[in-house]
Order: structure tokens, then sequence, then C-alpha cells
């Protein structure tokens, strides 16, 4: 959960805060847009954004209505748009809770666009046509909404308010955005009853820090009522009286905060953007004792299995009693019976592609239809494994996508998806059944994000471990080169192996037909495939194999023939751009590639010259490359092996990591020259 708001915390914030900050805080209201930002032509701090956040202002705090306390949400966004690239900032997503004790409501919606036309200033209000909801999954919806009339240079706005009955969702506020911010201020006022615990990250310094203390007054009310027996009926009179409480008063700010740069080469945008996050910890009302909420794993483990369908999604797999004797009584050692119930059961359901840690149907009900989220399947899966009388549990994960878990903040937000545990004397067998391009073994890489936390019947947790270092992408390449008449022939052998090979099946599932995989993976300007045949492509417990015949066109120039041996290189030499990185670089495997090429010198042909061989390091063998090149007879062979030995690079390793690439891309292309003998 997400977001902010504003005009009571400005408010407070002006009384509450040194004259010589404010001076230096944009006061921004809605529907004062003033000729100044419509007419930015750049952001100066930053002239290659698409746009900039002008302002995002917010504000969260208590409201006793109707004798139950509720959280309050406001939100005030100002966004300068310069290009046509970032039109779809107008396109604006607001989450919220909605099930069925506890819902958000989203009130005080509004937006609106504003351009300079002939030298005035037009605003379009927001359409209540261009306002939907829409389910993301189970009790979590979306309210999107497009403001009207959006063009180069246009200035938007919307704010909203979203009123909460539960406190333990107290808004976290974001920072920084795929856009650069100009400023962002958020204010958050909790009364004494309620203990939240503060989670703050990213690598932007807060321009306002603040915690002050305040008195609130909350109103209660009651109803008169009769009272008495037969003979005597006396009614109380209703009332109302104003409860003081202290409360704490946080403000924070940060101005001109750079845009996030998104790349591949992350978990998520969510684990390094600059945030604030809140979790309920305890509540204490007055002349009541102390009640711990989730302040610990037991508690949040306590709560998970206490929750609709997780505990009876591994109990009620009696209908597939049978079925799993069957591969009990064939597989009897604890491994090999693991992988055999997980394969049965990927061979049986299909994922429909949502994550989530929380079922949304019954085991049968996911058995009859073939087809369940992660949770349906996962949790279906450790059911299973204990019917076969496996040591087995579930293990909460958060995915690349969500983000890490912090161990030290138990929040039951953090993770989003689940997956099996069997225990194996002093080791644990982590197995998935919802992808079935990879063995049982062979987690898909969304789940590899640090630790997950396995918890028992008996409510007991720990923590795994979620990567294996003995597993990686493996990928070998072997070519062998003839060359005749000028026109390169040859042939390709590529090996697949663990996620190299479960990434190419899965490739291979999306694409419309085997020919267009093998277009689209092995394109090189002027080579053509004439021939090739896939291997294994159902066998996921093997490597997988791909045979491939090529003709490649060389033009010889005055005698001389250039040709690179190193073909169907799936190395991406320029990934790294930014001049520098506050944030680290995350694989999410290790992985080898090796390549090994033999050319054959053509008749009448002499070698001119020879790329060198040579060996790169980085980061005490984090990363290693090795390019060996020799010749015998009319035989060149090259050997290039790349591994990376680690799938986390700091920040202070990001100027080597780059240089390394750099250095890899230049000594892939380099080419051998072969030359006519004079006759």
């Amino acid at each position: 959960m997400n977001c902010s708001r504003t005009h009571l915390g400005m408010f407070l914030t002006f009384l509450l805060f040194p004259l010589a900050i404010l001076a230096q805080k944009p006061t921004i209201k809605y529907g004062k847009v003033s000729m100044e930002e419509l007419t930015m032509p750049v952001y100066s701090k930053d002239s290659s954004a698409n746009a900039v956040v002008l302002a995002d202002i917010g504000n969260t705090y208590f409201s006793f209505t109707n004798n139950e306390f509720e959280v309050v949400h406001e939100r005030h966004c100002r966004i300068k748009i310069f290009n046509k690239a970032a039109l779809d900032a107008a396109e604006i997503i607001i989450p919220y809770y909605s099930g069925v004790n506890t819902k958000e409501k989203i009130t005080q919606l509004k937006g609106a666009t504003y351009l300079l036309e002939n030298g005035k200033i037009s605003e379009y209000k927001l359409d209540s046509k261009a306002i939907f909801d829409e389910l993301v999954t189970g009790n979590y919806r979306q309210r999107k909404l497009t403001l009207p009339n959006v063009k180069e240079g246009a200035v938007i706005e919307f704010v909203y308010t979203i009123r909460s009955d539960s406190y333990t969702f107290f808004k976290e506020w974001e920072f920084q955005t795929d856009y650069p911010v100009i400023w962002s201020e958020y204010t958050g006022k909790i009364p004494e009853y309620f203990y939240y615990k503060l989670e703050t990250q990213g690598y932007n310094s807060f321009f306002i820090n603040e915690k002050k203390e305040a008195m609130d007054q909350f109103v209660i009310t009651w109803k008169g009522e009769y009272n008495g027996n037969n003979y005597t009926n006396v009614r109380s009179q209703g009332g109302s009286e104003a409860v003081s409480a202290k409360s704490t008063i946080y403000h924070w700010a940060m101005k001109d905060v750079p845009a996030f740069e998104d790349d591949k080469y992350i978990t998520t945008a969510n684990d390094y953007i600059s945030k604030i996050k809140f979790q309920l910890q305890g509540v204490q009302y007055p002349q009541s004792a102390y009640r711990g909420v989730l302040n610990t794993w037991e508690k949040v483990t306590e709560a998970i299995y206490a929750s609709d369908g997780f505990a009876s999604s591994m109990n009620r797999t009696g209908f597939l009693k049978d079925q799993i004797k069957q591969l009990s009584d064939r597989y009897t050692d604890p491994v090999s019976k693991s992988f055999a119930i997980t394969s049965f059961l990927k061979k049986n359901v299909k994922w429909n592609g949502d994550n989530s840690m929380w079922a949304a149907q019954t085991p049968k009900t996911v058995f009859e239809k073939k087809s369940g989220n992660s949770a349906d399947i996962n949790l279906l899966l450790v059911g299973m494994l204990r019917e076969a009388g496996l040591a087995a549990n579930p293990v909460l994960v958060s995915t690349r996508k969500h983000g890490r878990v912090n161990e030290y903040y138990p929040m039951i937000d953090n993770f989003n998806y689940v997956i099996a545990s069997v225990r194996l004397d002093s080791t644990d067998l982590l197995l998935d059944a919802t992808d079935p391009f990879r063995p049982a073994y062979l987690l898909p890489e969304r789940c590899l994000n640090g630790k997950g936390r396995l918890i028992d019947e008996k409510g007991v947790g720990r923590w795994l471990a979620l990567e294996d270092d003995q597993v990686r992408a493996k990928k070998a390449i072997t070519v062998n080169i003839s060359i005749k008449e000028g026109k390169l022939n040859g042939t390709a052998l590529v090996y697949d192996k663990d996620y190299a090979a479960a990434n190419t099946r899965s490739q291979l599932a999306e694409a419309t037909s085997k020919d267009e995989y093998i277009k689209e993976k092995y394109k090189s300007a002027g080579l053509s495939i004439t021939n090739f045949s896939l291997e294994n492509t159902d066998r996921v417990d093997t490597a997988m194999v791909t045979k491939l015949s090529f003709e490649f066109e060389e033009e010889v120039s005055n005698g001389i023939l250039y040709l690179n041996p190193i073909l169907f290189s799936t190395f991406e030499g320029n990934a790294f751009k930014a001049k520098q990185r506050t944030y680290p670089v995350n694989y999410p495997t290790l992985y080898d590639i090796v390549m090994l090429s033999t050319v054959t010198i053509p008749p009448g042909y002499t070698v001119e010259e020879l790329p060198k061989s040579t060996k790169y390091t980085l980061s005490e063998d984090g990363a290693k490359f090795s390019y060996l090149i020799g010749q015998v007879d009319d035989k060149i062979q090259v050997r290039s092996v790349i591994s990376f030995n680690k799938t986390t690079f700091l920040a202070d390793e990001y100027e080597g990591l780059k240089n390394f690439y750099a250095a890899l891309a230049a000594k892939l292309a380099e080419q051998i020259v072969l030359k006519k003998v004079s006759q």
C-alpha cells in the first residue's frame, strides 16, 4: 500500500516548523497553476527529463467517527509534462483495499490539466467517465483515471482522500518516482494509543526530518437508552465527551530528488527508491493493557495460519490420496518422491500468472479446473507432500518485483508468494510447481530474492536462503566455420542447462513457431540459418540442445577477409551506460557462458592477424573472462569463457563492472584477418 495527503498537514506544518524552512517550501493550492510552471521549458537540474514532479504532498492522520477510529490519507500531486514521452503520467492509479471486514474508501477525487493557449491558462477538468475501478487480486483493487487533453507543455494535478476503517493501513510514502521530484513532503499524525514501527529506505537525504508532540481531541458520543424493569422505566440521557490525547507529528520532506532509473539488473525499484513504510506494532487505549499486533514474526505467522484458506489449502488433499500413494510406492526416497509429486502437479494444474501467498480456491476446485494462482498450487503441493509422509512446510517469499524482505521488520505485506519446502536431514529442498519448463529442484527466477520465511504447523518459523550457489545458468556454444569463395558455412551446437535451459524452453513456448523462435534468437546481420533442430525440449531435467547450420556472406576486399569467430554470443556489452550508480547491480542467478569456435583457413589464405589472448577478473573473481586463441596447421581455435560468480555488485563496484562489460564487448568484437596468398 502507498500514497499520502495535504491540507490539514500543511496547516500543521506552518504552525510547527521554523520560518526559515517554510520560506524554502513551495506552496501549492489546487487550481492555482502559475505561468512559470506552464512556461518551464526543461527541468534545469535534469534537462533530459521527460517530466518533473513539481510537488507531491501527503498527509495522514486519525479521525474519530461514530465512536471508531479511522485513518485518513490525503494527497495532492502536480506534474509538469515536457514531451510526448511523458504523456502516460496522466494515467493515475490509486490502489486501495476492499475486504469483507476492512474497507478503504476513496473520496474527494478530482484532477485537471492546464494548458497555455493564446497566452491564457486553460483548465480541463477530470471527467467522471474517465474514472473506473478494477480488481487487482483478492481484496486489492485500484481506481484508474486519465486526465484530459494532456499535451507537451501541460501541467497536470490531482487530489484525493482515502479513508480506512483499519488503523493497520497507515499509508507509506514514496519520495522518488520515475521522474525527478522538485518537492515531496509527507506529514503523519499518530495518537498515543497506536504504536507503529517506521522503516525508511533510499539513497536521498531528507530536507526536513522533524518529530513534534501535540494534543488532539476526540469526541465520544453515546445515545440515550431506557433502563428499568416491569415497574420502572428510566431513560438515561445521551451525550458526548471530548477526550484529549497526545499525538506525535512526523514531518518529512525531500527536495530535488533525482529520477529513479529502473533496469533489469535490480530486484525492483521498490527496494531502492526513497520512501517510508509503517507497520502497526500494538494498541493501548486508556485504562487498558497494551495489545501487540504483528510485532514479532511469531505473531505474523499466527495471523497467516489463522487466515481463511491458508492452512485448509494444505489439509484438504484426500481426493488425491490414491494418486499420491501410487507415486509414493514408485518413488521411495524423499528426494525422488518430492520431485515426482511436484512434476505430477505441474502436469495437471497450470499457473494462471497471479502471484499470491493466499489461496483463491479450494484444493479440489484447483485440481478440477486445472488452474490456479501460485498459492493455490504450492499450498496444494505442501499438502500432497505431507500426505506422502514428507516433512513439508510452506515458505513465504517476496518475489523480485515485489521487493526484498527486511528480517528486522515483521510485516505481513512483505510477502506475496509461497513455495514448498521438504526437510531432508539437515537441508531443505525448496520446490515450486508453477513452471512446467524447469525441473522440480529449480525455483523460478522471480523467487530468487534473498530469504524466505518457513512456517510450520506449530507456528514456528525460520529463515531460509532462496539462492543455491550450486545451480547456475549454463550455456555452452560450439561453432565450426569453413570458408569457400568468401562465403562462411558452419554448424553450431548450443547446450543450455539449468536456468539457461528453463529460460530457453520458456522463450520457445512463447514463440509463435519454432522457425520464429530460431529466427529471433539467432538473428545477426548477414547471417542466415539454413537448418536447425531442437532436442530435449520437453525433458526439463536434461540439457536442451540446439543444432544449427548457417551461412554468412563476408566481403573480400583487396584479398583481405575479416571474420569474427565469436558467433551467437548472448553477452550484452552495452548493459551499463550511466556514469554512476547509487544502488547495487543484482542478477537473479550465477551464470557461465563457454564459447568454442574453430575456423578452418581456406586454401590460398594465410593468417594476417589474430586477436590476442587475454584474461580479465573483477571483484576478487566475482566475475571472470578469458579469451584464448591459437593456430594449429589450418585450424584457428578460440575459447571464450564468461563467469559471474556472485549475484550482487555493490555501488562502489559499479565503475569496475561497467569497465568489465566494455572490455568484454570490445574483445568479443575483435576479428581474425586472413590474407589471400599471391599465386
